[in-house]
């Protein structure tokens, strides 16, 4: 009975993840698209600059432990380890909140320092209620995947904010930018503070019954690397519109926001699907079920390739009609934006079950060290092509960043493939 249990408990998880990841990429896509119509261009690239500082920031806060906590909280709980998952859950906690009120810390000083242009200082500035707020949410969503409630912490993460927003412009509460990304940051902080909450709730009692004993240090060298990974992938995510924003003005940024957003839907079934599966593989490869995990990472890259590359066709074909249809005619000129990053989130997809095999096995020095290339060539094309040509120009560079990211993490897997089947 406990493999029949098993596999059913894995489909409902992935199911209901399933749900939720779809009702929450269709909240943010219309949030997308009433904040874009309500402001114009300039001013829906001032919140996605905003917003995609404060993402940045916060992910970068978790210092690689929301990563690290996904993997060692399944692998404790098979163990019953409850002194060493309590130890974590704590140490976890410090690390973010730290180092979050650090980097707004930091994100402030920059915003007032004298050099700054204005309106990246406003950018900057704005940004700045949304850091802590959404370290913490980023954590739970992470925790509460590695307890078996991956469905919810998206819900949580992803769901409420974009839902209160939606109201407030409906009924027609915000004015502007600031006011948009005020309104976000009260929403976050809610729905962190009920992630904490139903985190308790999904922890065994266990936990905290238990003395907290672990390895803090050694933790902190786990997740240095994927830190480096994840900052990589994020980093060139966002730096066109970090990049555009000074280079070529918050119009670009916007335009370049808008037809990403539209592109991002393209790898939600593959975020969805290793938010339950990461959590999975680390199980299979502590328990040395190594069959069944190279069976699970194939049927996700099977999934990946057959949900991301027909919904890239139609966006690459019809991106003119879709930009007009859903931001309106003054969001026309990002059709050839929109082409190319179909192209881009079409490898995204493909390297996301890459990743999370690469982090399964214990291989996130290389995940790290690819992400750092693809970052590196990313940034190098933009300083030269968004002068000339604008938001096309950072699209254009993240295709080659894309392209080197998955191209190694495909080399390291068969390395990974090849010395599994050796051992067998």
């Amino acid at each position: 009975m406990g493999p029949i249990i098993a596999r059913a408990r894995s489909s409902h998880a992935i199911v209901s993840t399933f749900a939720a990841g779809i009702a929450t990429r269709l909240l943010i896509f219309v949030m997308t698209i009433l904040v874009a119509r309500h402001l114009s261009p300039e001013g829906y690239g001032q919140f996605t600059f905003a917003t995609g500082c404060a993402m940045l920031i916060a992910q970068t806060a978790g210092l690689g432990w929301p990563m690290l906590m996904s993997r060692l909280i399944p692998s404790f709980r098979a163990q019953s380890d409850w002194s060493s998952l309590r130890s974590l859950l704590r140490w976890g906690d410090i690390v973010v909140l730290s180092a979050a009120v650090v980097a707004t810390a930091i994100v402030a000083s920059l915003s007032l320092f004298p050099g700054a242009r204005s309106e990246i200082a406003i950018g900057l500035g704005m940004a700045l209620v949304l850091i802590i707020p959404s370290a913490i949410n980023l954590a739970r969503r992470s925790q509460l995947a590695g307890a078996r409630r991956p469905a919810l912490g998206i819900l949580l993460d992803e769901g409420v904010p974009p839902l209160i927003l939606i109201a407030a412009l409906v009924i027609g509460v915000v004015a502007d930018a600031r006011h948009a990304v005020i309104l976000l940051a009260i929403s976050t902080a809610l729905a962190a503070a009920a992630a904490t909450v139903a985190l308790w709730r999904a922890t065994p009692r266990e936990v905290w019954a238990a003395p907290a004993q672990g390895q803090p240090a050694v933790w902190m060298g786990m997740a240095f690397p994927l830190l480096l990974g994840l900052l990589s992938k994020l980093v060139m995510d966002r730096m066109d519109i970090l990049m555009l924003g000074p280079l070529a003005g918050f119009e670009e940024t916007g335009y370049y926001g808008s037809a990403y957003r539209l592109t991002y839907l393209v790898t939600f079934p593959q975020v969805m699907l290793m938010t339950v599966m990461t959590p999975m593989l680390s199980e299979m490869h502590a328990s040395g079920r190594l069959a069944a995990m190279w069976r699970a990472f194939g049927l996700s890259s099977i999934f990946a390739l057959a949900t991301s590359v027909p919904a890239s066709i139609l966006l690459f074909i019809f991106s003119d009609e879709i930009m007009t249809l859903a931001y309106g005619a003054q969001y026309a000129p990002a059709g050839s934006t929109l082409q190319v990053l179909a192209i881009v989130q079409t490898l995204t997809a493909l390297s996301i079950p890459c990743a999370s095999l690469l982090i399964a096995n214990g291989q996130g020095r290389s995940y790290g060290v690819f992400s750092l290339l693809g970052l590196a060539v990313n940034a190098g094309l933009n300083l030269v092509l968004i002068d000339a040509m604008g938001a096309a120009g950072a699209a254009l560079a993240s295709l080659a960043g894309a392209a080197l990211i998955f191209s190694g993490q495909g080399w390291q897997i068969l390395k990974l493939y090849r010395t599994s089947n050796m051992k067998d």
